[in-house]
């Protein structure tokens, strides 16, 4: 009776003594980046895409990437400098994939995008988080030699009208680098009236690839009113980085306030 009680006991003491191994707590993936990007072509600035632990780990976190190519060629439109996979060090929570974008010189006006993927981790409690893709879109800077350098006239422009001199911006719009317009943002009839935004269309002249026509066609003048509109037409210089301009305004409410004048913009150097 003593022997069974004695096994008995030292049964429930090894039992006790007994020690449970808690599951690793999860953690995140994740690109630490936006998940749409756009980079012009001859923007020589690197692409650092941080992948990032929500945790850092006590061991090496091994992640693997992958990526594909949408009218883009690696080394050619772009180059991946980064190895994979990548190792994150034990106590660190980031690594970097680095990107660079080559400008090549050779026109391509189909959209080049780059999309880059999370694809596995080394470890059990991994998982992925937002954003697990980044899409990257080059912009073309290189332009069918028919297109006019609508470039030019991006930044800082002085506006000449025939009684005043005011300073607006030359702003790229939806139609890209290569789709010979741009948007011009500043008081353009004057500096007593209210801002405007228009959009400028150049022409290139073949015969002389430096110069050409501008248009501006017949639009809304203001934003916050339909009452008021004016068309546009003149000529451009990329060398002088000067736009003449002869307009019509137009009051659809009363046309005795209707007038021609013309406008100097000038880009500044």
């Amino acid at each position: 009776m003593i022997f069974c009680m004695t096994v008995t006991s030292l049964m429930w003491s090894c039992k006790d003594d007994e020690i449970s191994t808690p599951a690793p707590e999860l953690f995140d993936v994740t690109f630490d980046f936006q998940s749409k990007f756009q980079i012009k072509e001859n923007d020589d600035t690197e692409i650092i895409i941080p992948i990032k632990l929500s945790e850092s780990q006590n061991t090496p976190v091994t992640v693997t990437y992958e990526y594909f190519e949408q009218d883009a060629v690696n080394g050619s439109d772009f180059t991946i400098l980064s190895d994979n996979p990548l190792v994150i060090p034990a106590g660190s929570t980031s690594v970097n994939v680095r990107i660079r974008i080559n400008d090549n010189q050779v026109p391509q006006l189909e959209d080049r995008k780059i999309f880059l993927r999370l694809r596995s981790v080394d470890k059990a409690n991994a998982k992925f988080g937002v954003p697990s893709e980044i899409e990257i879109t080059i912009d073309e800077n290189d332009c069918l030699s028919s297109i006019s350098t609508v470039e030019n006239w991006f930044g800082a422009l002085t506006i000449q009208s025939e009684i005043d001199t005011s300073t607006g911006t030359g702003l790229e719009n939806s139609t890209g680098l290569c789709g010979g317009s741009f948007d011009i943002k500043g008081k353009v009839v004057g500096v007593d009236n209210p801002e405007s935004t228009l959009t400028i269309k150049l022409t290139k002249n073949l015969s002389e690839p430096t110069k050409g026509t501008a248009i501006i066609n017949r639009s809304k003048l203001f934003t916050f009113t339909s009452q008021f509109e004016i068309e546009a037409e003149g000529e451009y210089d990329e060398t002088t980085r000067k736009i003449v301009l002869n307009y019509n305004f137009f009051d659809l409410n009363n046309s005795a306030n209707n007038f021609e004048s013309s406008l100097l913009i000038i880009a500044d150097q």
